[in-house]
């Protein structure tokens, strides 16, 4: 009890209106006009500031004064501790009202007792970037990007993240709130551009149905200080996505037409199960001007519903399983996208918002597979720079083509090959940068930092290092060569054998200059290749940590096939260009498919292949996936690799089917006989393969005839 009547939050309150009078107007508005009661118990005034550098402040210049102004009001000896807590704010300003108090759930780290805490890190990369703290979101909103917009994209990954920050996860359905300037840091905005954004109507049309505001309260109310506040401004964020509007369409027609046919409801949802992602929801060219703000968004189970109509109560219970199990075939729980905190907060801003997606999106068709050390850091794109506009709803193709020759992208991605053909829609093949590398402004940081230590980190920027001399002494041993992420490119030589020479390894920062070396091959020490196909070796994977640099986007095995691209391998492991080339053509041997060549050429991981095998795969189920998603039939398919083996893993020995089916059964040298015809452009007289390949794209026969292992004389039809 305390020696009067006024309460202790009534007594804080009083406190700030004497602050307010006692202080300049600067250093009050600074410092203390965002703190917050947070408790009274034993006599202890627990108050709580918006952030660590503001607890900081009032613990070293106000502890005493407002220990005495408190006593004084409280007619009773009473201590006072300042702790960390966000404004809980979707707004400007932090509202007062006991109203507000009782819609915001106070959240239960409040409630208990504060621990003192201290994070200690060994690396200084990992100080500074932090590459654990990651957004996850799910890879089916990639879809959303042409329609929303980049900006508005990453606007809904703001809301998002500070919705589950604020407790979203913990307790679903609450309110909570988060200041506007988090929202804002995980949209790559600054606050001014967030409220401006806000400020358009047409903004909430396009988010509609992800991010809805809901006006259900004044916009201002009178608080405990009979002042007015203004009220937080209340948004719903769908935390589950929903289809997209051109998805649901597809879906809907899908659905229309096999109930048409006459089969029940629970059979057709069945079949739709055992049916390809590519052919239930094939993938749309949209932009942002194409969307009808107005189409209200569904969810899987609301498609489902108004398509099957009634449900018998003796069917509603397989029904939602069966509904359950669709939305997850369509947005599978494995296929995530994992964004770093690093990424979305410091690079994000640098890179600009289309930009940022494009290196999202290339990333997620990479991975790095934890269990065998498998490394895939390329991406092949099939329809090259107009493919990449139509992810990002992008009506100029050739803005791709800039943001490559932009310093701050080419640091997480470069081209390095193109096949003939037009060229915005040529073959294309890109290495990504899996790491984080710092920011200028963080390099510095961790240089300065590292010197602290007693370990120089000046020359980062340094100049091709010789095989010999790879590492020269202790003090370019303790660099952070996070910076120079592309440096050289041309006639790099650098030493594989000897990245790591003296004691000071564990404080080595190296394992993003991963694209050194993309155009010439140097040779290192030993005499191992460097740079083409094996770019990350540079400087990278004798670092004791390097995979965990690298570990942005993993592959759960049989569930999350990324794009099939060339795998990097370990120093020690035999590297994909060391295979012998001759293999590599001999996809036909006579009139038979040589089935473990075509694994090899296609680069399908060892664990996929034994489980493949096991179960019995022939070489003709393999070819015709790779025929059906050549085909128009495939119309929508980006990875024909990844797309066959998801395919074959339930039953290894079942192929696409049909005409696909036949075509490989025919004796090898006559398919391939076909395909060089198709190419060349005489149309093959065999009648099952005008059936099944009418009209298929050349860029996809292009790459059937790679994938094949065939050689094809170029021809100006390429």
């Amino acid at each position: 009890m305390n020696g009067s009547n006024i309460q202790p939050e009534r007594a804080w309150q009083m406190a700030l209106d004497q602050l307010r009078l006692g202080m300049p107007k600067a250093s009050f508005d600074t410092w203390v006009r965002d703190t917050s009661f947070v408790s009274y118990e034993d006599g202890v005034f627990t108050i709580g500031a918006p952030n660590a550098y503001g607890r900081e402040w009032l613990a070293s210049r106000l502890t005493s004064t407002v220990t005495r102004m408190l006593t004084g009001i409280l007619n009773q000896q009473v201590e006072v501790q300042f702790i960390v807590v966000e404004a809980p704010v979707v707004g400007d300003e932090e509202p007062e009202s006991d109203e507000y108090d009782q819609q915001i759930a106070i959240l239960p780290e409040q409630q208990q007792e504060v621990l003192a805490l201290q994070a200690a890190y060994q690396s200084v990369y990992d100080e500074i970037v932090r590459p654990d703290q990651v957004i996850v979101l799910p890879g089916y909103f990639l879809r959303f990007i042409p329609l929303l917009g980049v900006e508005l994209a990453w606007m809904y990954i703001g809301f998002r993240q500070a919705a589950y920050e604020a407790g979203a996860a913990r307790q679903p359905g609450k309110k909570f709130g988060a200041p506007a300037q988090k929202v804002a840091r995980y949209s790559g905005m600054s606050l001014r551009t967030f409220r401006r954004y806000s400020a358009k109507p047409d903004t909430w049309q396009r988010l509609r149905g992800l991010v809805t505001p809901i006006e259900d309260q004044p916009r201002w109310q009178h608080g405990s200080d009979n002042h007015p506040h203004r009220t937080p401004r209340f948004y719903r964020v769908a935390m589950t996505l929903p289809l997209t509007p051109s998805d649901e369409l597809s879906l809907r027609s899908w659905l229309y037409k096999r109930l048409a046919g006459g089969k029940s409801p629970l059979a057709v949802i069945q079949a739709a199960l055992e049916t390809p992602v590519d052919e239930l929801i094939p993938w749309q060219e949209n932009t942002p001007s194409s969307r009808d703000v107005s189409v209200e968004l569904h969810s899987v189970h609301d498609v489902l519903s108004a398509v099957c109509g009634p449900i018998s109560d003796n069917d509603r219970k397989p029904f939602q399983e069966l509904a359950d199990q669709l939305a997850q075939h369509l947005m599978p729980p494995k296929d995530l996208v994992f964004l770093t905190h690093y990424f979305v907060t410091r690079w994000l801003p640098k890179l600009g918002h289309g930009q940022g997606w494009f290196v999202v999106m290339l990333r997620d068709r990479c991975y790095i597979n934890p269990r065998t050390g498998e490394i895939r850091d390329e991406a092949r794109v099939e329809q090259g720079y107009a493919e990449i506009a139509g992810w990002l709803g992008l009506k100029r193709v050739k803005t791709i083509w800039e943001w490559l020759r932009n310093d701050d992208v080419s640091r997480f991605v470069r081209e390095i090959s193109h096949e003939f053909g037009e060229w915005e829609e040529s073959p294309r093949r890109f290495k990504v940068c899996l790491g984080e590398p710092m920011t200028e402004e963080d390099q510095t940081r961790a240089n300065e930092s590292l010197a602290h230590r007693g370990f120089g980190a000046v020359d980062t920027y340094s100049q091709p290092i010789g095989a010999n001399d790879t590492i020269r002494n202790e003090r370019t041993s303790g660099s952070v060569g996070a910076v120079d992420t592309h440096n050289g490119g041309i006639d790099t030589i650098s030493g594989a054998s000897d990245t790591i020479r003296d004691g000071y390894s564990n404080d080595l920062i190296g394992a993003v200059d991963t694209h050194n070396g993309a155009i010439d091959i140097g040779r290192g020490a030993n005499g191992t290749s460097v740079g083409g196909d094996d770019t990350h070796r540079v400087g990278a994977v004798d670092t004791f940590d390097w995979r965990e640099w690298h570990r942005l986007n993993t592959l759960a095995l049989g569930l999350n096939h990324k794009k099939n691209t060339p795998t990097t391998t370990d120093a020690g492991i035999e590297p994909d260009s060391a295979v012998d080339s001759d293999r590599l053509e001999k996809g036909v041997v006579g009139m038979e498919w040589n089935l473990s060549d075509l694994l090899l050429r296609n680069r399908i991981s060892a664990k996929n292949q034994e489980l493949l095998l096991g179960k019995g795969l022939t070489a003709q189920a393999f070819i015709s996936w790779l025929l059906y998603a050549a085909s128009m039939s495939g119309n929508g398919i980006r990875d024909p690799i990844a797309h066959a083996v998801s395919r074959l893993i339930p039953d290894p020995g079942r192929g696409a089917g049909g005409v696909f089916d036949q075509l490989s059964e025919l004796p090898a040298n006559e398919l391939a006989d076909m395909l060089t015809r198709e190419l060349a452009g005489q149309s093959p007289w065999n009648q099952t393969w005008r059936k099944g390949m009418a009209g298929a794209p050349r860029s996809r026969l292009r790459a059937l005839v790679d994938q094949l292992g065939l050689s094809v004389p170029e021809t100006g039809y390429w």
